[in-house]
């Protein structure tokens, strides 16, 4: 049948569902098939359900309640604009034939964009009925019991119809044509006597459908206790309606699987729940399917909801083998503002065939149609669309479609269920096979052989548990169970093939092998260690199911089976038939093989030189995983998790996503590409002893290994799963391999003292050619080149180290750091100046060459260097990042270089001491002219000037000194210094009164002169020092910067006062 639902509701009875519900159903849970069959025979059973075998059940049982609806409440009235042929969707609307939706009391036209949408734009299709779901109705079938329960007043006078109900609820709606009866012993296929079944927590309907148990399974009903399904597993619908839900507390409540909705029409994004339900369902292991309300009129809207679909699937990372029910298609009649809904059952098999035809080509096949059976009889009644038909809404005593295309199906029999975990009201289904789906003889399958040698046994429902012997027992008779991973002896199995290519095995901590009890195989027969005597009772068959290993019995058609399908720790493993759950299969890894908790590569076993690779160093989910030589490139580098026993996650370093089989696949041939990580089996892998220090990586889903196609050694075969051989294309090599950025920090520390801190020019390879930031910029961005060395600062780099070694180069002019422009480490990026941010692309590796100069290495990749282009050495040649090659336009010579500040710096040290502190007046040259505040002001900007002495406070000037020697002037009267106008180094720059900054400006060193007079030089620049315009001295003479020089006009006498 294929991967679908057979899965989940397979041959063995299910677990039991118990949890605590919040309302009481309409018929007591028990075995109620069992119960009549008994009274039939003549059985002292007390119990019975003679009510349902003999009592009619229409809509009368609910007399407030809306045709097929027994939770939606009549109105009070139906208005008489309301047209017979009207269908009625919620207890508050209904659609006309053209489209319209009408309010059914007052019967004016919904114009609420909210319920209608716009002319563009569906609307949510359960915001009409608040969430809940609704079996459209006819409207006239509404007006008849209106006025039988409220009066012919109630439907505006007019008399109702007495045309029969199409309510299909009626006990003469067909079923199935065998009218399978639930009696118990009466089934040829019985599987045993000995089993028990546990019942779902989920409620009955309102019209008397219930849970009964069939051939030993759990089993649905209608209310005539005509068998609808056996295998039977309790299902909800959910949407965003029912909030957020508590998926542990609905599981444990008797939850066995989910439908979720995932969109309404297209183009709408996801149902606002989708996601988090998807996850959780995931987490928790609870099957689920997925559902889309459909808006579609035509081939080509249908055509746009299939790809809308799909695009979400991807989106939400469901693969086709992550679904255990079919992605249905919701079909129902809709209202949409200026939009009229397919009557025409030809329309609309152009419409379901069109989205099938997309879905089935992005690889989704388990597909279906949901309605409803008045709607399947009308609109939808054409057999190629009954034909996809898998699941149907009927809230009646019975199941009126019977067209079923398939043995599995699913019946939405309560809107009404009340689930711990859900707030509100939610849909109940039961879904599962009508007739008995057979047991599988794992004798047929092919064996699987394992080296000898030691495993641990993990299981496939939860492979972050195994199988173990019980709180390490080592004595006769201890059972096997299941428990959390902990890499304990008594987890660990040594596996030894025998003559027939069964094994036996035995536990590693005892010594002990494991045995059927008294070597009699059956359901629920104890599976025991005990001592080896060689008997069949201990030997065991590896059988490929292919979506994991069977454990077989050599006694046998038996297999190691988990009790009640749980995978909580203490889960007794035993003996059972074969049955087709994942409860039933398992998979070996290694115990001996070591998993390292740092990065690694994976080397070939076909070359050495060959390693794992995502293609074209792609960090897109769908990437494709080869083989490929030794790059450098972390997508070659990956880190191993470990989620279980041997079982691993391996995470590729560049990109962040994990290995997987595409789509879940599981045969031959499956490519192996990376994908965002989901937590699912197709992404978990065994690591199993090859020899020699070999392993091969086992999928945990479907027990095939990676494999090189044809054991190609050429570079950039697709890795694929592959059946087990053994040969050196399954072998791999795991060596411990640091990341790139682990190698980098390396290179850094190795590295960190080939230069010492402080200011250089940085020639190209010897010539005088040195970086240089384009025209002197200061901007972030300013572009990075090579000019002539002129002694000037914007081509001077200041070197400084972090603690790990690394470099950052510092512009001497601009403050700005040297950058690879956007962060990105490929050949040919541009090198700039940025303001610093510490960030890799600012961060550089001073490695050592020939002749006493170094490469750069980009503190981004260890591949990329600084590079002059094309190795020119001319004015304005660019410079940026290139693949190492070592060729001379990637060395550099670092020649030890003071800049201007440092310049100054020591130039203010070395004359510190020419001038005391204290207070002066500013003689210009020996006259009677000093250093005077224009007019007397304390405003900043002041001018100052020269002035004949007149004794006054703005002509004397305090001196005092930073730690580093340079010289404040500061104005008596104002308390202002002596400050170069918005600090412009440049001759001819005024001289004013400012307030005190401590910035370079207003900054000066005080140099004595071999007269004893004074030169004041500027903090800005040695070049430029305190200067008279033109060397006059009368009253206003101009104050200003000027080049330095001896002239009178920049020497001063200071008088102390």
């Amino acid at each position: 049948m294929g991967k679908s639902w057979m899965s989940v509701v397979a041959v063995a009875a299910s677990a039991a569902m118990l949890g605590a519900i919040s309302i009481a159903p309409a018929n007591a849970v028990s075995d109620v098939n069992l119960d009549a069959a008994g009274s039939a025979s003549g059985s002292a059973s007390t119990s019975s359900v003679n009510a349902f075998q003999t009592q009619a059940i229409d809509d009368s049982t609910v007399a407030d309640a809306m045709p097929d609806n027994p939770d939606a409440a009549l109105p009070d009235k139906v208005s008489a604009d309301i047209p017979d042929d009207a269908t009625v969707v919620s207890e508050n609307h209904a659609v006309t034939a053209n489209g319209e939706l009408k309010d059914i009391e007052t019967g004016e036209t919904v114009t609420d964009p909210n319920l209608v949408g716009t002319e563009d734009k569906q609307p949510d299709p359960l915001a009409k009925t608040d969430g809940e779901s609704f079996i459209p109705v006819q409207a006239d079938e509404v007006k008849q019991k209106v006025e039988e329960v409220k009066g012919a007043a109630a439907v505006g006078g007019e008399t109702a119809s007495d045309s029969s109900s199409a309510d299909s609820s009626d006990d003469s709606a067909g079923t199935d044509a065998d009218e399978t009866t639930g009696t118990a012993g009466i089934a040829s296929d019985k599987q045993s006597t000995q089993s028990s079944v546990k019942l779902a927590s989920l409620q009955n309907n309102d019209y008397g459908a219930h849970w009964g148990t069939y051939n030993d399974t759990q089993a649905f009903f209608d209310a005539n206790n005509n068998l609808f399904v056996q295998q039977a597993k309790g299902v909800i619908d959910v949407s965003t309606y029912q909030g957020t839900i508590d998926w542990q507390a609905a599981k444990n409540a008797g939850v066995e699987g989910a439908i979720i909705r995932i969109s309404y029409g297209w183009d709408n994004g996801f149902d606002t729940q989708a996601l988090r339900n998807i996850s959780e369902c995931k987490r928790l292991g609870i099957p689920f399917g997925v559902y889309s309300y459909s808006y579609a009129y035509d081939s080509a809207t249908a055509a746009n909801e299939g790809n809308d679909i799909v695009k979400l699937l991807k989106q939400a990372g469901v693969n086709p083998g992550d679904l255990s029910y079919p992605v249905f298609y919701d079909l129902e009649r809709w209202s949409w503002t200026g939009h009229t809904p397919p009557t025409d059952p030809n329309v609309y098999d152009g419409i379901v065939n069109t989205w099938y035809s997309k879905l089935k080509a992005a690889g989704y096949n388990n597909l279906g149609v949901y309605s409803y059976t008045s709607y399947l009889n009308s609109s939808l009644n054409k057999a190629s669309i009954h034909a996809k038909t898998r699941w149907v809404a009927q809230y009646g005593s019975t199941m009126g479609f019977t067209s079923w295309p398939t043995n599995d199906r699913g019946w939405q029999y309560t809107s009404g269920g009340s689930i711990a975990g859900i707030s509100g009201s939610v849909d109940l289904n039961a879904f599962g096979y009508k007739e008995y789906q057979a047991a599988v003889d794992v004798r047929t399958l092919n064996t699987v052989s394992v080296a000898d040698g030691a495993y641990y046994i993990n299981a496939v429902a939860e492979d972050s548990s195994g199988v173990e012997i019980a709180d390490g027992d080592v004595s006769d008779g201890a059972v096997t169970r299941l428990w959390q991973a902990d890499g304990g002896s008594n987890q660990r199995f040594v596996f030894t093939k025998q003559s027939d290519g069964s094994f036996e095995i035995k536990n590693q901590a005892s010594g002990k092998v494991l045995d059927v009890a008294n070597g009699v195989p059956g359901n629920g027969a104890v599976v025991r260690q005990w001592s080896a005597n060689g008997s069949a009772a201990q030997h065991w068959f590896i059988r490929d199911s292919g979506e994991g290993y069977y454990l077989q019995s050599a006694l046998g058609n038996y297999v190691l089976d988990l009790a009640g399908g749980s995978t909580a720790n203490g889960t007794v493993a035993r003996l059972y038939a074969p049955n087709g759950t994942v409860a039933q299969k398992f998979m070996m890894a290694s115990a001996g093989v070591n998993v390292p908790s740092g990065t690694v590569v994976v080397r070939s076993g076909l070359s050495a030189s060959l390693l794992f690779d995502v293609r074209g160093e792609s960090v897109s989910a769908g990437a494709r995983i080869q083989t490929w030589s030794w790059s450098k490139s972390d997508s070659q580098v990956f880190s191993l998790q470990s989620v279980g026993n041997g079982v691993v996650v391996i995470s590729n370093v560049h990109s962040g996503k994990v290995l997987e089989a595409a789509g879940g696949g599981v045969s031959d041939g499956t490519a192996v590409q990376q994908w965002w990580s989901n937590g699912t089996l197709a992404q978990h892998w065994m690591m199993q002893d090859a020899g020699d220090g070999y392993v091969s990586f086992r999928n945990a889903r479907s027990g095939k290994v990676i494999d090189v196609p044809n054991a190609s050694t050429a570079k950039g075969a697709g890795l694929q799963l592959w059946s087990a051989s053994g040969s050196n294309a399954q072998r791999w090599n795991v060596v411990e391999q640091k990341d790139s950025r682990g190698r980098l920090d390396d290179l850094a520390l190795k590295n960190r003292d080939v230069l010492k801190d402080g200011s250089y020019r940085v020639s190209s390879h010897g010539s005088q050619a040195v970086l240089d930031v384009s025209n002197g910029s200061s901007s972030d961005g300013a572009n990075v080149q090579l000019w002539r060395w002129a002694g000037v600062d914007q081509q001077l780099w200041r070197v400084s180290h972090d603690a790990k070694g690394y470099v950052t180069l510092t512009n001497v002019r601009s403050g700005k750091v040297l950058d690879v422009s956007n962060g990105v480490a490929a050949a040919g990026t541009n090198v700039q100046q940025w303001s610093s941010a510490g960030a890799w692309a600012q961060k550089w590796i001073a490695v050592p060459d020939s002749d006493g100069m170094v490469r750069l290495v980009s503190g981004l990749d260890e591949r990329v260097v600084l590079d002059a282009d094309a190795a020119r050495t001319a004015n304005g040649t660019n410079v940026h990042v290139w693949s190492a090659a070592g060729s001379d336009s990637q060395r550099w010579w670092f020649i030890a270089t003071k800049g201007t500040r440092d310049s100054l710096d020591d130039f203010a040290a070395v004359h510190f001491n020419d001038l005391k502190d204290g207070v002066y007046s500013l003689s210009s040259h020996g006259s009677q002219a000093v250093l005077d505040v224009s007019n007397g002001s304390s405003s900043d900007g002041a001018n100052v000037q020269l002035w004949r002495w007149a004794g006054v406070d703005q002509q004397l000037w305090r001196v005092s000194h930073d730690a580093k020697g340079y010289v404040t002037l500061t104005n008596v009267r104002s308390g202002k210094v002596l400050d170069v106008s918005n600090g412009v180094a440049a001759a001819g720059t005024n001289v004013q009164q400012w307030s005190s900054a401590g910035a370079w400006a207003q900054k000066w060193i005080a140099v004595k002169t071999e007269d004893g007079s004074y030169r004041f030089v500027s903090g800005l620049s040695k070049s430029l020092s305190l200067d008279a315009d033109c060397a006059k001295t009368t009253n206003g003479t101009n104050i200003h910067l000027w080049v330095s020089s001896n002239d009178p006009a920049q020497r001063w006498t200071l008088i102390p006062r």
